[in-house]
């Protein structure tokens, strides 16, 4: 009999210590005084560290063949082909001194010439020949 209250006593016992431990009320001092901070925003001067070393200064890709031609101008003695794009024809080109503008960039791997007769377009192995008007 006396195992049975020593039992009984530990059970009360034991419950009392779950209740009183689960009860207490402990201040956290890392929720004290909790501020937001913004996010962290990197300095850095020079080239942008996300974009690959290759396309640093590499113009938007365009095929000469979705160029449409709209004649040659003459400022003092240079010659200008003026060009625009078949999908929006806002977006204007420009070809002068053997090299394709757009805008005030070069557009890469296209060359071109302008002569008496003709204003030729050259990109990789496509060439393009546009009579001079």
């Amino acid at each position: 009999m006396n195992k049975k209250y020593l039992l009984f006593a530990f059970c009360i016992l034991s419950t009392f210590t779950f209740a009183w431990s689960q009860q207490q009320d402990v201040p956290e001092p890392v929720f004290m005084n909790f501020t937001i901070q913004p996010l962290y925003i990197p300095n850095y001067h020079g080239r942008d560290p996300f974009r690959p070393l290759d396309n640093v200064n590499r113009s938007q890709q365009i095929s000469i063949s979705e160029l449409d031609y709209h004649g040659v101008l003459m400022l003092g003695n240079t010659s200008m082909a003026m060009f625009s794009w078949k999908g929006n024809p806002a977006v204007r080109y420009t070809l002068k001194f053997r090299k394709l503008y757009g805008g005030d960039k070069v557009v890469d791997g296209v060359v071109g010439d302008i002569t008496d007769a003709n204003v030729i377009l050259v990109q990789a192995d496509q060439k393009i020949v546009y009579p001079r008007r």
